[in-house]
């Protein structure tokens, strides 16, 4: 996926066009950027008035938000070394959302707790 387009250019293209210097085709080919891509930017800009890109959402959201870390955190320090699948079905019990072993590894990983075998 190609990079945002600079706020500078962006600002150059609006300019351009309130100036009336051109139209959007003639615009995409002085700033070497598609039509689609000019006729874009200028309805943003008319109808929010922002040419700022906006931030790319990727991937879905974790079903255990950061709200629920000091739960983890807390049964941590309640039991040394419960099993991710202990975790996970009292996560579920407590909370209403189930979860895998799988999302329950991932949520200490962002924790950046280790999970050590006790003897």
């Amino acid at each position: 996926m190609p990079a945002a387009l600079s706020l500078d250019l962006r600002r150059r293209i609006v300019q351009a066009h309130l100036d009336g210097e051109a139209s959007a085709r003639a615009l995409a080919q002085r700033f070497a950027v598609s039509e689609s891509t000019v006729r874009r930017l200028l309805e943003r800009h008319r109808t929010s008035g922002s040419i700022a890109p906006t931030q790319q959402k990727h991937g879905r959201t974790p079903r255990i938000q950061e709200e629920h870390r000091a739960l983890f955190e807390g049964w941590l320090k309640q039991n040394v070394s419960p099993t991710q699948g202990e975790l996970a079905r009292r996560f579920t019990e407590e909370t209403g959302i189930a979860v895998s072993q799988q999302t329950v590894s991932r949520s200490l990983a962002r924790l950046r707790v280790t999970r050590k075998k006790s003897r």
